[in-house]
């Protein structure tokens, strides 16, 4: 299904647009749609608490099995705000 959309760029913006293309040997449209393509992933993955950042730490840590993250979490807060 395709759809027409109409956008206001800054001539710089265009330009850019318009060499990645070619240098890309694809059209304008495409390119377009490929950046809103990963800008909506990017915005999923973020929601879903998965970054880059968060991906290259994974497993940089070994925890016990009996590991309890929510105690952890809980004795910081407390140390923190105190009560």
């Amino acid at each position: 299904m395709s759809a027409t959309l109409t956008l206001n760029l800054d001539s710089d913006v265009l330009k850019s647009a318009e060499e990645e293309a070619r240098a890309h040997r694809t059209t304008l449209p495409e390119v377009v749609a490929q950046q809103l393509r990963v800008m909506a992933q990017n915005w999923r993955d973020s929601r879903s608490g998965k970054t880059p950042v968060t991906d290259s730490l994974r497993g940089a840590i070994k925890l016990p099995t009996d590991f309890d993250e929510k105690a952890v979490i809980a004795d910081e807060l407390q140390k923190k705000h105190g009560g």
